[in-house]
């Protein structure tokens, strides 16, 4: 026999023996699945405070106050903070006034809400909301208006900033009223008794996060 031929053959026969086939089939992929946090959001009323600032004199001095009590429906379980406060309604019953003056306090309640219309309940809706701005529907005096603001973010917490102006309401009168009983808190060195019509509103809120 050839002796290269003998060898070739030997080799296939040791290769037959020793299982020298080559490995086919597929590798296993143990790459695991990735865990997707899902989130809701939800309104907590605890955690929710309105500021409101009048201005009073010729120099515009501010008074800053708010309402104890201010009653919400917004859309809880909502996947953004905005789905929350979009389209969210309020009630804030006016007798909840406080701007830490309990001299100061009725005479707001009595002689400015007192001789409004259909306002012993400030009511509204959040019409729009999101991290470019926001609008809101405020109802007063028998008369709804809407105003644009500015939104500020900071983690869970939301912030709405704007100014309203009584005149829209058809508030001089209860204006005026109110510059009567406070004349001597509303005039200045130069005089005049004055009460701005415009009064600037913030409104800070914490929503509940949820993940899953």
């Amino acid at each position: 026999m050839n002796k290269k031929f003998f060898m070739i053959a030997l080799s296939g026969l040791f290769l037959a023996a020793c299982g020298g086939e080559v490995a086919t089939g597929d590798a296993t992929d143990d790459t695991a699945d990735e865990v997707v946090e899902v989130c809701t959001y939800a309104y907590d009323p605890a955690e929710t405070v309105l500021t409101w600032t009048a201005f009073k004199l010729t120099e515009r001095v501010g008074v800053d106050g708010t309402f104890d009590e201010i009653n919400v429906t917004a859309n809880d379980g909502a996947s953004t903070l905005f789905e929350v406060l979009t389209g969210a309604t309020f009630d804030i019953p006016v007798s909840s006034l406080n701007s830490q003056d309990e001299v100061r306090d009725p005479k707001i309640k009595n002689s400015f809400f007192g001789i409004m219309n259909e306002t012993a309940n400030i009511t509204g809706v959040v019409s729009t909301l999101s991290e470019n701005g926001g609008s809101v529907e405020i109802t007063m005096n028998g008369i709804s208006k809407t105003y644009d603001g500015e939104v500020k973010m900071d983690g869970e917490q939301v912030t709405f900033l704007t100014q309203i102006d009584l005149v829209d309401f058809d508030g001089q009168e209860a204006v005026d009223s109110l510059g009567v009983v406070c004349e001597a808190k509303h005039t200045g060195e130069d005089g005049v008794n004055k009460l701005w019509t415009e009064v600037d509103i913030a409104v800070k809120t914490t929503l509940v996060k949820e993940c899953k």
